[in-house]
């Protein structure tokens, strides 16, 4: 009798919202594609297993890159199946994975597999807000009580779940920086039961230099096991939920106006997500170069919501674009001087900005995000179109499914040919379509990505941080005339309830 192990299935167990299906796979056939990015593989086998075999050196997920990812590996009570929970949190979307299961996986009668096993994984372009496996409690909803949190203060969650109050809760948090998470860390005791209706963080958290922004994983488990269904790094758990909020120092605002508006931020937040279906118009986000995933829900909601950026450094996504006297040429040209294509056009950058009335700094600022300092195809003299070289700094025209082409074609439209027309022919489109538009009256960049006065409609970019993201260089342009800070305006919107 042959005592080998000869049988390794892959049972594929994807979770929706509002079902659950099982697809059973060779553990040969290649690469699987448009994979959750919460899959939890079940590796089944034709006989009981050895526990001390089922371990991270003899089953590995990897990246494309070949590095190991921390994932989490359980054994069956029956011992006949291996769960392969996601790294934390989930996978990266759009990525590549590999399953390889070692011949040092050994049944119970010490002898070890036949065949090693190799399974490839693609995920699907886009981030989730959590797990939502059938027949246990899923979390419906995350309410923060401190928005933006304090570092003075310890957050709150109002959480509310599928099985009321039978359930209890265990958070950990990471800090959720451009390109990587930090590790997490806990801010329960364990799982633990919601006190008045709110979960409370047994700890305060680091505000960083301008800020923090924070990703919560919010566990949910019932209240009567001492174990929950799946596992992953963290803890045990039946499902979990994700969202996002930021640390500040302070929340103090000067110069500030608010202007209420008649739609409610989840309203915007559906609206953005409506966009998915339309090929190419995001909303998008990454941790990558690459902006081709599609944004969660709670993430648009982070980037939407006012009241995460009511702070020193936020607030200036809702800076007022027009025109400021202040900045000197010689002090705009010190700072565009490694910048590129923009090195020596101080000037130019004022002339247009004054006649379009529109803010320098803003100016300055978002010709240096769209073409990467002055080094993009765009913006060097390597774009032409009909033969002729063009240049474009704005961005704009450049859609995603063809940046470099169609952006190329509208600066050939719009006869900038010259550093100089695409900074003035650039500014004078801004000016027009939004900035100081009579209709749209987009006059701050928050306006310009979300307008809150119609979200969905007539916005300038697909990238859900790309107002935040201007931050840094608006604040150095306004560094140069430290006068500016006691003139400059705040236009900051208020949603319906």
């Amino acid at each position: 009798m042959n005592r080998k192990l000869r049988t390794l299935i892959l049972v594929a167990v994807i979770s929706f919202t509002s079902f659950q299906f099982k697809t059973t796979v060779s553990a040969y056939s290649g690469t699987k594609n448009s994979v959750d990015v919460n899959k939890e593989w079940s590796v089944k086998f034709n006989k009981t297993l050895e526990s001390d075999t089922v371990n991270s050196s003899n089953i590995i997920v990897k990246d494309a890159s070949g590095n190991s990812i921390p994932v989490a590996i359980t054994l069956s009570q029956d011992k006949y199946t291996v769960f392969i929970s996601p790294q934390t949190s989930g996978y990266i979307p759009g990525a590549q994975y590999t399953v390889n299961i070692s011949k040092g996986v050994k049944d119970s009668a010490g002898i070890p597999l036949s065949e090693a096993g190799t399974l490839k994984f693609t995920l699907v372009n886009k981030y989730s807000d959590g797990t939502s496996y059938l027949g246990l409690p899923v979390i419906n909803s995350n309410t923060f009580q401190h928005m933006p949190l304090l570092s003075s203060q310890k957050q709150g969650f109002i959480l509310n779940s599928t099985a009321g109050q039978n359930v209890k809760y265990r958070i950990f948090v990471a800090q959720d920086n451009p390109y990587s998470d930090g590790a997490f860390q806990e801010i329960t005791q364990n799982y633990v039961s919601p006190v008045n209706g709110v979960v409370t963080a047994n700890k305060a958290l680091d505000s960083g230099t301008n800020g923090q922004k924070y990703k919560a994983i919010i566990y949910v488990r019932r209240a009567g096991v001492s174990t929950g269904a799946h596992r992953d790094m963290n803890t045990d758990y039946d499902n979990y939920y994700i969202d996002y909020f930021r640390c500040v120092d302070s929340s103090s605002i000067s110069n500030v106006k608010y202007t209420n508006y008649d739609t409610s931020l989840s309203y915007g937040v559906n609206k953005q997500l409506a966009w998915e279906s339309y090929p190419n118009e995001g909303p998008y986000f990454s941790k990558t170069a690459s902006f081709t995933n599609l944004a969660s829900a709670n993430q648009i909601k982070y980037y939407m919501n006012p009241s995460n950026f009511l702070d020193s450094y936020g607030k200036y996504q809702f800076l007022k674009l027009s025109y400021e006297d202040g900045i000197s040429v010689d002090d705009l040209n010190n700072f565009l001087a490694n910048k590129g294509i923009f090195k020596g056009h101080g000037q130019d950058f004022i002339n247009a900005a004054k006649a379009n009335n529109i803010s320098v700094s803003y100016l300055v600022s978002h010709a240096m995000l769209e073409t990467g300092l002055g080094t993009s195809y765009l913006s060097s003299g390597q774009a032409k179109y009909n033969g002729k070289v063009v240049y474009n700094f704005f961005g704009i025209g450049a859609v995603d499914s063809d940046p470099n082409g169609e952006g190329s074609k509208k600066a050939y439209e719009e006869g900038w040919f010259t550093p100089q027309l695409a900074i003035s022919g650039g500014a004078q489109w801004l000016s027009k379509s939004y900035i100081n538009n009579a209709n749209y009256k987009q006059d701050t960049i928050y306006k310009m990505r979300w307008n809150p006065a119609d979200p969905g409609q007539h916005q300038y970019a697909t990238d859900i941080s790309w107002s935040y993201n201007q931050i840094s260089n608006i604040i150095n342009m306004i560094n140069m005339a430290p006068s500016l800070y006691q003139t400059v305006y705040f236009d900051i919107p208020k949603y319906a309830q």
